[in-house]
């Protein structure tokens, strides 16, 4: 007798093609212990069935979990839930009562063990011993530069020479560089910020001036007043999809807006587009104003943050000077994570690991909003972490609050252009704990939070 399945058939929500939707409903409940380990998955004309879908679309789906090491199939019996795939899953539930790490804008543990050593084993098979026998150039092998270009014209729609694009050892590594080679002096920024840009500005010695900011992200008011300083900027750095920490999303009006007044102004543009695989399609800095932008992007948050591989876009005139900046960095790229990185790209594993990390991302984000909605930031999209706008005295006090209760939030200077502004606020990343572990976290956030009623001082206040 065939057993029966435990699972409520479901797909997550769109965007997505029906089998990755289906695929990154069956991991995060796999993920999250909702199906536990050895349970058997129903059977393949069953689910087509219960959700409108063809016998193909569940095939499909079965195939990318088994290829991902969270189930396996069995001959005559069905398709169940891979046991060590189900207790890595499950690590999180056992520690319930350890501390909280809510500071690291990490992505949920898609990339699972069993999935890590298929990927691994298939990259194995490829390797040639040469490439480890000598130096990669800095900037990387040039099929997999050609190999990123093709992606981002696939998926951001920029067209260029392989020959402007540098593979680095993450999107921090990218981003110093691009700061490292844009022209000299300040660095307008926007007024709360990603901490690597940060660090990486100071590092450099840039004097910061800070950009206004609302629901789009930087005004088009805030720049041009920042070009009218007698010492105006020659450089902004931008995030224009999902910033970090507000989760602002810039329409496409106002980014033609910031670039047109980068043209006039002749001001490079550095644009982070870390967390566009969590944005709707909407046009990259870099493509309305390619010959001024430079764009930074990664893996990190599309495939594992441990893979280390960004890459660097540069403009036309700069790319002696990227060159430059990462020998000084780095003697070569890394062999190891580069042909990690062309198996998984070249299988599209990125793509199914991507909407299975859309597909959880957007679970917390309901939790955060069920939890802390009437504190949080407006937010169009849904992504690994969400902001709670409040005065930077009291964001300094909960974040000391939580630290008691064992729950570690990032401190509000940590995103700050200006260390002495008075408003800032809390980001809450989303991804790193547990299901049950955020749960907590968040019922703790909000105790906390209603303990002093203030007023909302902090930046674009819901409307």
């Amino acid at each position: 007798m065939k057993l029966t399945s435990p699972w409520t058939p479901r797909l997550a929500p769109p965007p997505g093609l029906a089998h990755e939707r289906l695929t990154a409903a069956l991991a995060e409940d796999i993920l999250a212990g909702v199906i536990p380990a050895g349970a058997r998955l129903p059977a393949h004309r069953d689910l087509a069935h219960r959700l409108s879908i063809s016998l193909g679309t569940v095939t499909r789906a079965y195939e990318t979990l088994q290829r991902r090491g969270l189930a396996n199939g069995q001959k005559g019996r069905g398709m169940f839930v891979n046991e060590t795939a189900a207790r890595e899953g499950a690590r999180d539930g056992a520690r319930e009562n350890a501390r909280i790490d809510l500071s690291v804008n990490l992505p949920p543990p898609v990339l699972t063990a069993p999935m890590l050593k298929a990927l691994l084993g298939r990259v194995a098979e490829k390797v040639d011993a040469r490439h480890f026998n000598a130096y990669e150039a800095p900037a990387g092998r040039p099929s997999h530069r050609t190999l990123l270009a093709r992606r981002l014209a696939d998926e951001r729609g920029l067209a260029f020479d392989p020959d402007r694009l540098f593979v680095t050892s993450g999107a921090q590594h990218a981003i110093f560089i691009a700061l490292a080679s844009a022209p000299p002096g300040p660095l307008a920024i926007e007024e709360v910020t990603y901490p690597g840009a940060l660090r990486a500005a100071r590092m450099l010695g840039r004097e910061l001036v800070p950009l206004a900011m609302d629901e789009q992200g930087v005004t088009p008011e805030s720049l041009r007043a920042a070009l009218a300083r007698p010492d105006p900027p020659r450089v902004a750095y931008l995030m224009p999809s999902m910033q970090n920490p507000t989760g602002a999303l810039m329409q496409a009006a106002r980014r033609r807006d910031i670039a047109d007044i980068a043209r006039a102004a002749e001001l490079t543009l550095i644009e982070d587009d870390v967390y566009a695989v969590f944005a709707p399609a909407l046009p990259a800095l870099a493509q309305l104003a390619p010959e001024r932008c430079f764009h930074v992007g990664s893996l990190s948050k599309s495939l594992a943050p441990g893979l280390r591989t960004g890459y660097l876009l540069a403009p036309e005139g700069t790319t002696q000077a990227c060159n430059h900046w990462l020998q000084a960095t780095r003697s070569m790229a890394d062999p190891v994570s580069g042909l990690i990185m062309e198996q998984g790209l070249g299988e599209g594993l990125d793509r199914s690991v991507a909407q299975s990390i859309r597909a959880q991302a957007q679970a917390r984000c309901r939790m955060a909003r069920a939890r802390l909605g009437p504190w949080l930031a407006p937010q169009a999209v849904d992504g690994l972490h969400v902001w709670i706008p409040l005065p930077t005295a009291r964001a300094r006090d909960i974040v000391l609050a939580g630290a008691r209760r064992d729950i570690h939030l990032a401190p509000p200077e940590a995103f700050m252009a200006d260390p002495q502004a008075p408003e800032a606020g809390l980001r809450i990343c989303l991804g790193n704990a547990g299901t049950g572990q955020l749960e907590h976290a968040l019922e703790v956030i909000a105790e906390l939070l209603m303990q002093t009623r203030e007023a909302r001082l902090g930046l674009f206040p819901a409307v």
